[in-house]
Order: structure tokens, then C-alpha cells, then sequence
């Protein structure tokens, strides 16, 4: 077996054995298609492949993918998506023996050990294009020997990760992207909500920023979309207590389902999955008035009914100053 100090360039000439070495170093490898960073395989968030499984799902040609955060001892991955984010990297991000990439996008990603991470998604507010990720549990990213989808090789992951705390390693994250922003469009854009409609005048306005707190955790509390347990009309509950609840528009809504709410789904939903149930859920009537989690004022809208989300579930009391708030499905959105 190799060592944890040879390089995987020098020393491996098929899948196996690059799967093996990157065990060895411990980290959870998984199959993933030639010429793809998808992994197929159904199930692969929770396969956990030993010593003498990998010779069957490392027997051909295809690329290695590397689970991240718990199932390899919290190996996570900065992804830099974007040319900014690569060039701005060296100000923002804790300095890391472990880097990786492509001949196109060198040095584009970042590896850290960083217990307890969240995986956490910053696009671009105007263009919603991915600029750069924080992965952890939950995702992957290929690594080499493999080949990206652009026919270029990967890097293998060589070098030590640095191991870092988890919330320092996420503000440098978040610093990063804001300089990205910042960078492009000269400032840092914000996403105005619309005038939200049959306002109740119980309580003022909340500056949008304040509300989107609210909204953001209100949504932690919400229980995460699980594949074969109702995660579908979870999410779509989670996206009308958003649009709906708190009078969030679209984009506003869907950056905090992606930061704060698709994390922690297993698995994660496709941005385009997301969106789409963002827009179902804005589109559709509900038997509440609109924002009626925003006008609940701070004590109600931090209470949390979970047994409101099952589809169908009928409220115990209809009366809208209830301090139990329950967030119903009034309908699924589609697969």
C-alpha cells in the first residue's frame, strides 16, 4: 500500500490504485463516470467503501471522486468557481499545503480538514452564477487520476490540508465572495424584496436585512428534505414559508434555501430543482395571508410546528394571531 508521503502521479497507474492511496490517506473514495464529475451511482452520498470493495467499482477507466466533511474525517473542499475567486484566493483563504485543479483553472480548489463544516453555495447576486463553494458533508469533488468533462486532467490531491476551525474557514469564505462581488459589479448587491401585499399593520415594517435574519432562522429550525421521507413536500413547505410566510421575493428566498436550508438535505437539491419550487410555491394560493410568518412578530415566527408539515395537515386553530405557527402544503410541487 502507499504511503501517505508518495505522490499519486508517481506511483499509480489505474483507478485501484488511486482509489487505495486516497484511502489510505483517509478519505472515503467513490466511483464517478470517464469525463464526468457526477457521480451516478445510486446512493453514493452514504457508500462507504473498504479495502476489499474498491476492485469492484475501480476495475475500468472513469474518475475518483472523494466524499467530503465527516465520511473523510472532515476533509472539505473551497471550490473557486470563478476567475476572481482563483485570483483574490491567497487574500481571503487560510494558506493550505493541499491544492488542486485543472490546466484551465489552476489551483481552484483549496483543501482544508475543517470539523463540522456546512456545505455553503455563494453566487453571484445579479447573474446567480456559482462564484465560489464551500463542500462538505454531503457533496464530493474528483479528483485525479481523471479527466474533467473539458477533456483536461485533474491534479491528484497531494500536500496536507490544512486543519482549520469551521467558522473561521467559512467567514474567509464569505469575505472572499463578497470581494468577488465586489470586484464585478462595485459593490455589494443586495436583492430588494417587492412590496409584499395585504400587509398586516400589527407590526412596522422590518428593514430587509432583518427579515431575511428571521427568515433564515426559521428555516434552520424546518426539518431538511430526506429522499423517500416526504422530502419533496418538505422543500416545497420550506419555499412557501419563505415566498409566502415572510413575504420574501423570489431571489431572496432562493439564496437563503440555498445557503441555509439545501445543505442539510440529503440529497441536496440541483439550484434549477430549487428554483423551480420557489417559483411553484410563489405561483400558488395558500389559505394564509401573504406574510403572515413576517407580520407574526419575532416570538411567533420562531416557533416552530413540525407536525404542520405533512401534506394536508389541517391547522388546530384557524385564528392568524395563533403564537403555534404551522407552515401547510396546500400542494406538492412536481418531481
Amino acid at each position: 500500500m502507499l504511503s501517505n508521503g508518495d505522490r499519486v502521479t508517481e506511483h499509480t497507474h489505474n483507478l485501484l490504485e488511486a482509489a487505495r492511496w486516497y484511502r489510505s490517506r483517509g478519505y472515503a473514495p467513490i466511483p464517478v463516470p470517464a469525463g464526468s464529475k457526477i457521480p451516478v451511482l445510486k446512493g453514493w452520498q452514504t457508500l462507504r467503501l473498504a479495502e476489499a470493495d474498491l476492485h469492484q467499482h475501480f476495475n475500468g477507466t472513469g474518475n475518483v471522486g472523494l466524499l467530503l466533511g465527516e465520511p473523510s474525517g472532515w476533509l472539505v473542499d473551497v471550490d473557486l468557481d470563478c476567475e476572481e475567486a482563483v485570483a483574490l484566493a491567497p487574500e481571503f483563504l487560510p494558506a493550505t499545503a493541499a491544492k488542486s485543479g485543472r490546466p484551465g483553472k489552476p489551483s481552484s480548489h483549496w483543501w482544508y480538514v475543517c470539523e463540522g463544516a456546512l456545505t455553503r453555495k455563494h453566487q453571484d447576486p445579479v447573474t446567480r452564477k456559482m462564484m465560489v463553494e464551500l463542500r462538505s458533508t454531503g457533496a464530493q469533488t474528483v479528483v485525479g487520476p481523471g479527466t474533467h468533462p473539458s477533456g483536461e486532467p485533474y491534479d491528484p490531491l497531494e500536500g496536507e490540508p490544512a486543519v482549520i476551525d469551521h467558522a473561521e474557514l467559512a467567514a474567509a469564505v464569505v469575505a472572499l465572495a463578497e470581494a468577488v462581488t465586489q470586484k464585478r459589479h462595485g459593490r455589494k448587491e443586495t436583492i430588494a424584496s417587492h412590496p409584499p401585499a395585504q400587509r398586516s399593520d400589527r407590526f412596522p415594517a422590518a428593514p430587509q436585512d432583518h427579515l431575511e435574519r428571521r427568515a433564515a432562522a426559521y428555516l434552520q429550525r424546518m426539518p431538511p428534505a430526506i429522499s423517500g421521507s416526504g422530502g419533496h413536500s418538505q422543500t416545497y413547505a420550506a419555499a412557501t414559508a419563505m415566498v409566502h410566510g415572510f413575504g420574501l421575493d423570489a431571489d431572496a428566498a432562493f439564496r437563503l434555501l440555498a445557503d441555509r436550508y439545501n445543505p442539510r438535505c440529503q440529497p441536496p437539491w440541483s439550484d434549477k430543482e430549487l428554483r423551480h419550487k420557489v417559483d411553484d410555491a410563489a405561483g400558488k394560493p395558500h389559505d394564509r395571508p401573504h406574510g403572515w410568518l413576517r407580520d407574526a412578530g419575532p416570538v411567533e415566527a420562531a416557533d416552530v410546528d413540525l407536525s404542520g408539515f405533512t401534506p394536508g395537515a389541517k391547522r388546530p386553530d384557524d385564528s392568524y394571531g395563533s403564537r403555534i405557527i404551522l407552515v401547510r402544503e396546500v400542494r406538492a410541487g412536481t418531481d
